[in-house]
C-alpha cells in the first residue's frame, strides 16, 4: 500500500525525462516517480482487475495500452473523436470509452484491441461508470444530461437532465445503491440507481471535479477546482470539512480508504490526504498538468495521466 507518514515529501520529477526513475529521498524508502512520454494530451486512467492498464489520449483519438512494470506503452488503438474517459467491466473482457466529440461511447474489446462498436448518447459524453449488476451504463454529458444505457445494446433507458453545463464527477457507494454526480456549475446530486430517480442535492459552490465515496459509504469527497476537497457527511448530508488543496481535480483511494490522492492541475502537484485528521500529509510534485489517475488493485502504485505528454508511475 503506498502511504506516507510525514508532512511534506519532495520529489523532483522531469516530466520529459522518458523511462527514468526519480527516487525518494534517503531515508524514505518505498517510493518513485518514474515518467516516460506519451504526447497528445493524456486525459484519463484506468486500471482492470487483470491489471491492464489504459490511458486516454483526447488529442490523437486514441488509447494507449500501458505496460507499468516496463514502464512504456505497450500498444495504442483509435477509438473516437475525443476519447475522455474509459471504464472496463468486472472481468476485464470489454471496456467502454466516451468519445466526447462523436457523441457516442464505444465499446472496447480488450483482447483484441480495438472499438468493435459504438453507442450514440444524447450530447457530448464525458464521464462513465457502470451500474449495479453491470447492466445500466452511466453517461455524462456536456450539456448537463445524464444518460442510462442498456449496457448491452446500447438502447437509451433515460435521460436525466441535472442542469445547464457538463457533469465531471461520478461515483458509487460500495452497495451501489446510490450513485453521486457532479456539475462543473457548482452542485452534487444523488440518485437512486434502482430507479434512476433524484434523491436530493446541494450546491457547494465552486467548480466540482471528481467525487469519491469513502469506505463505509457514510463520506463523500469532491475535488474543487476553487481550492478545496470538500468533506460530505452523505448521512446527515452535510458538509463537515474542506480541505484546502490548490486546483483539485482528480482523485483515487487507496485500497484500505485511509489516505485520498489529489492531482493539482494548476499547481502541477499531487496532495496526498490522511482521511482520519482529514489534512494533507504529504505533496509529490509531478510538474505539467496532472489530470486523473489510479491506482492498482493491490495498492503498490499509482498511474497518473499528465496532460503535459507524460504518463507518471508512482510506487
Amino acid at each position: 500500500m503506498i502511504r506516507f507518514h510525514i508532512r511534506r515529501l519532495v520529489i523532483l520529477a522531469v516530466v520529459g525525462a522518458c523511462g527514468h526513475t526519480i527516487s525518494g529521498p534517503p531515508g524514505r524508502p518505498g517510493l518513485a516517480v518514474t515518467p516516460f512520454a506519451l504526447g497528445n494530451g493524456p486525459w484519463n486512467v484506468a486500471i482492470s482487475q487483470r491489471g491492464l492498464v489504459y490511458v486516454t489520449r483526447v488529442a490523437t483519438d486514441s488509447i494507449a495500452v500501458v505496460d507499468i512494470a516496463a514502464p512504456r506503452v505497450a500498444a495504442a488503438f483509435k477509438v473516437g473523436n475525443g476519447p475522455y474517459d474509459v471504464v472496463f467491466n468486472a472481468a476485464g473482457s470489454s471496456a467502454y470509452v466516451s468519445n466526447l466529440y462523436d457523441h457516442t461511447v464505444g465499446v472496447i474489446n480488450t483482447s483484441t484491441p480495438a472499438q468493435v462498436t459504438t453507442f450514440p448518447v444524447p450530447g457530448g459524453a464525458v464521464r462513465l461508470l457502470l451500474g449495479p449488476g453491470e447492466n445500466k451504463l452511466y453517461v455524462t454529458l456536456d450539456n448537463g444530461g445524464l444518460t442510462v444505457l442498456n449496457a448491452a445494446s446500447g438502447a437509451v433507458d433515460t435521460t436525466i437532465q441535472l442542469g445547464a453545463v457538463a457533469l465531471n464527477g461520478v461515483a458509487l457507494t460500495s452497495d451501489r445503491s446510490r450513485l453521486y454526480v457532479s456539475s462543473v456549475g457548482g452542485t452534487v446530486t444523488e440518485i437512486n440507481t434502482a430507479s434512476d430517480i433524484v434523491l436530493r442535492s446541494f450546491t457547494p459552490g465552486g467548480t466540482p471535479q471528481d467525487l469519491v465515496v469513502g469506505h463505509g459509504d457514510s463520506t463523500l469527497y469532491l475535488a474543487d477546482e476553487a481550492g478545496w476537497v470538500a468533506v460530505w457527511n452523505l448521512k446527515s448530508w452535510t458538509r463537515t470539512d474542506s480541505i484546502p488543496v490548490p486546483a483539485a481535480f482528480g482523485l483515487a483511494l487507496t485500497q484500505d480508504g485511509a489516505q485520498l490522492w489529489v492531482t493539482e492541475t494548476g499547481a502541477g502537484e499531487i496532495a496526498v490526504v490522511d482521511c482520519a485528521s482529514r489534512t494533507v500529509v504529504a505533496t509529490i510534485p509531478v510538474l505539467g498538468h496532472p489530470r486523473h489517475l489510479a491506482m492498482t488493485l493491490d495498492g503498490t502504485t499509482a498511474v497518473v495521466a499528465n496532460e503535459a505528454g507524460v504518463v507518471q508511475i508512482i510506487r
